[in-house]
C-alpha cells in the first residue's frame, strides 16, 4: 500500500473559474502582471486580483524548476500525468488544497459562493478523472453557513476529504459556535477538518516575510481546540493541522498542561496531556527532531505531506521516502506517518 500525501496543493488555473454560472461571472478575479514580489510564491508572473486589492496566486505563466513537477501537472490541466508522478514517487493517495483561497478575503458572501462552487467542482471533476487517486479539501464559503454545508454535501459524494479551513475565519475562533454547523456537516459525512497555514489577513501576505504569522495562529488553533469541548460535541470530527510542522506542539501542550490553576507550579507533567486518543493530527516534516515529538504526540497522531505543487520553503515532492529512511524512529511508527494515520486522517 502506497504512501498518503496528506498536503498537497493546485495552482488555480482559468479553468478553476469556468464552472461559473452566467449570473455569476462578475465575480471572476482579475489578472494583474506582476514582478512576484508581493508574494511568496516565486516564478508566476500573473496574479488574481481580488476587489480588495489582494494579489492571490494564480496558474499564469507558471514556471517550474528541473526535477519538479511541470506547470501542466501543477495545474492539474494534466490529471494522468499527476497521476504518474504519484505513482513514481510511491504515493498512493494525495489530498489536494488550493492555493487561491489561502490568502482570498471575502467581503460579499454571494462573491465567496461562487468562487468556492466554482472550484469544488473543478477539484471533483479532477477526482473523477484520477478515479480516486486524487482525494481535495473542499473550500466551504463560511460568510454563509447554509451555502457552506450544501458544499460540504455535494464534495462528501464527490471525492473530498476533507473542509479546507485557515486558523482564523471570519474574525472569530475556530471554537466559535458560528462554525458548529459546518462541523456537524462535516461529521455528517465522514470529513476531516484540514487546518492549512493561511491567514485571514491582507497585510500578512504583502510582507513574505511574514510566515510566522501563518504558523502560530495555527499553534493558538490547537491549544483551543484542544481545550474546547469538541472530544463531547463532535466526537467522530478529525481536525488535521497542516504545513506547520510538529516541533510547535511541545510548546503548545507546556502551555496547556500549566493552564490558568497551573501556571505557576513546577509539577505539571507533560503526560497529563497526552495527544494520543484525540482526533488530532498533526502533519511533521521529514527533517525535525521527531523523537522528541512522538514523545509527547504518540505515534498515532502524526502524518506528512510534502507540499506537492508549490515550490517554497516546505516543499520536497519525495518527503515520503526520505521520511522512511530515516534511523532515529522505529519503521513501524514510520509506517503509520506516511501511511495508516493518514488514512485515518481523511477516513481513506
Amino acid at each position: 500500500m502506497g504512501y498518503v500525501d496528506c498536503d498537497t496543493h493546485v495552482i488555480e488555473s482559468l479553468r478553476a473559474w469556468s464552472y461559473l454560472a452566467s449570473k455569476d461571472a462578475h465575480f471572476r478575479p482579475k489578472q494583474k502582471k506582476t514582478d512576484g514580489s508581493q508574494a511568496q510564491w516565486r516564478g508566476l508572473n500573473h496574479f488574481w486580483e481580488m476587489p480588495s486589492g489582494q494579489l492571490i496566486i494564480c496558474g499564469l505563466d507558471v514556471e517550474s524548476a528541473p526535477g519538479q513537477p511541470p506547470p501542466n501537472v501543477r495545474l492539474l490541466d494534466d490529471v494522468a500525468g499527476r497521476v504518474k508522478w504519484m505513482d513514481d514517487l510511491g504515493v498512493d493517495t494525495q489530498v489536494i488544497i488550493t492555493s487561491f483561497f489561502l490568502a482570498a478575503l471575502f467581503t460579499a458572501p454571494e462573491a465567496q459562493v461562487a468562487l468556492a462552487g466554482s472550484y469544488n467542482r473543478w477539484m471533483a471533476d479532477c477526482s473523477d478523472e484520477s478515479k480516486g487517486r486524487l482525494r481535495w479539501s473542499l473550500v466551504p464559503p463560511l460568510l454563509d453557513i447554509e451555502a457552506a454545508r450544501k458544499e460540504i454535501e455535494y464534495g462528501a459524494s464527490h471525492g473530498a476529504a476533507s473542509v479546507m479551513m485557515r486558523p482564523l475565519e471570519c474574525n472569530k475562533l475556530l471554537t466559535d459556535p458560528y462554525f458548529y454547523p459546518v462541523y456537524e456537516e462535516a461529521q455528517k459525512h465522514n470529513l476531516s477538518i484540514g487546518l492549512h497555514i493561511g491567514n485571514a489577513s491582507s497585510p500578512v501576505y504583502e510582507n513574505s516575510n511574514a510566515i510566522m504569522h501563518s504558523i502560530v495562529p495555527m499553534t493558538a488553533a490547537f491549544v483551543n481546540i484542544f481545550t474546547s469541548d469538541f472530544a463531547i460535541r463532535f466526537p467522530e470530527l478529525r481536525f488535521g493541522f497542516l504545513e506547520a510542522g510538529s516541533e510547535w506542539l511541545p510548546f503548545a501542550l507546556r502551555e496547556i498542561s500549566r493552564g490558568a490553576e497551573t501556571a505557576w507550579r513546577q509539577d505539571v507533567k507533560l503526560d497529563d496531556v497526552p495527544l494520543a486518543g484525540t482526533n488530532l493530527f498533526i502533519d511533521c516534516t521529514f527533517d525535525e527532531n521527531l523523537p522528541y515529538v512522538l514523545e509527547l504526540a504518540g505515534e498515532n497522531n502524526l502524518v506528512l505531506g510534502s507540499d506537492f505543487g508549490h515550490a517554497d520553503i516546505g516543499t520536497d515532492i519525495g518527503a515520503h521516502g526520505v521520511m522512511c529512511r530515516r534511523t532515529d524512529v522505529d519503521a513501524t511508527i514510520l509506517k503509520k506517518i506516511t501511511v495508516d494515520n493518514g488514512r485515518r486522517l481523511y477516513g481513506l
